[in-house]
């Protein structure tokens, strides 16, 4: 079909070509469109010419359809993309969440479930949580865990086992005797393996007895180590609350948000206070695949945590003191487990993890 815009009324139009057979019409303000069969187009325009009629030939069915179809492929296009991206985001992992174990202890964790196959971008369907959480036991450096699925992330409960008694040493290399975040290397003698920022496990090497020719990079033979490093480290303790009533809150709360999407978070933070619990919530996006985690963590009364419970905390406090030399900094929270209140408290401090 061939489109025709004559400017004249459309029953004067329709008048004048009756003897065409008109397929459609159209009318506008100062012209009347007509549809008509390609083989009749010689006769109309033939009458338009005798009847002194201004005309246009516009166009044809098939432009038409392809100009249409070309309008709507970039929605098509997006919503193609959409279905595929929902699609993806339901079939892969998109975050590992670990809860229960903060800093180097938390990174350990990360490390060995990745070893073990559980990372962002893996298929949902190939995350065994029986495996990472044997895997998590005997080499993450926890007693108990417990990896289960929360939708398109992976959750990982942990409670970590104890981490500190005294740091391992030889006379060729220096391990760190703790789970750390690096924070600074002082080498007498020997070649540093970590940096500021580096997360080191206990047992990793920290300091090497090899030395370096500084000119091409050659081994210039090996040397007793002499040095020490230092690091940021996270001890945590368990123990069941006390049921004597719910803690009080201060009133106190920050929320903290994270954006996730294809594996990757951005914001978020832990808790500012000493003394809190969180909830938290968590949305998904649609038709585009981002996960939003909102965490809330309220400041709870101190005095929630008298009695046995603070005196529990202190206790570990004093001893960390009493083998460090240097207080710690104390976070409590309340989280429930199988129905019941359980607190933890981390300790945070940076101590001396390797020397010799």
């Amino acid at each position: 079909m061939t489109f025709v815009r004559i400017e004249c009324g459309v029953a004067e139009t329709l008048n004048a070509l009756r003897e065409v057979p008109v397929m459609s019409v159209r009318v506008e303000e100062k012209y009347t469109e007509i549809g008509i069969k390609r083989k009749d187009l010689h006769k109309a325009i033939a009458i338009c010419g005798q009847k002194c009629y201004n005309y246009t030939i516009t166009d044809n069915t098939l432009r038409r359809t392809r100009r249409a179809i070309f309008r709507r492929l970039p929605l098509i296009a997006a919503s193609l993309l959409a279905a595929a991206m929902l699609f993806v985001s339901d079939a892969f992992v998109w975050r590992v969440e670990v809860r229960g174990a903060d800093g180097a202890a938390e990174m350990r964790v990360i490390r060995t479930l990745k070893e073990a196959g559980v990372h962002a971008g893996d298929l949902l369907s190939s995350v065994d949580g029986k495996t990472a959480e044997r895997a998590l036991i005997e080499r993450g450096g926890v007693s108990a865990a417990s990896v289960r699925r929360e939708g398109s992330v992976i959750v990982a409960d942990v409670l970590p086992a104890s981490a500190y008694g005294g740091a391992a040493e030889y006379s060729d290399r220096l391990v760190s005797g703790y789970d750390c975040i690096v924070t600074r290397v002082v080498a007498e003698c020997g070649t540093p393996v970590v940096r500021a920022g580096d997360v080191a496990a206990k047992g990793d090497v920290l300091i090497e007895g090899k030395e370096y020719n500084t000119a091409d990079g050659s081994d210039a033979g090996t040397v007793a180590v002499r040095g020490r490093v230092y690091g940021r480290v996270t001890f945590s303790f368990s123990a069941p609350a006390e049921e004597s009533g719910a803690p009080v809150r201060t009133g106190r709360s920050e929320t903290h948000t994270s954006v996730g999407m294809f594996g990757f978070a951005f914001g978020g933070a832990g808790s500012p206070y000493e003394y809190f619990e969180s909830s938290t919530e968590r949305a998904r996006l649609y038709p585009i695949p981002v996960d939003v985690v909102r965490t809330t963590y309220y400041e709870l009364e101190p005095s929630a945590f008298a009695g046995e419970a603070e005196r529990f905390a202190q206790e570990k406090a004093d001893e960390l003191l009493a083998a460090y030399g240097v207080p710690f900094e104390r976070r409590i929270a309340l989280t429930e487990k199988n129905g019941a209140a359980v607190m933890t408290v981390y300790f945070t401090a940076e101590i001396c993890v390797g020397e010799i």
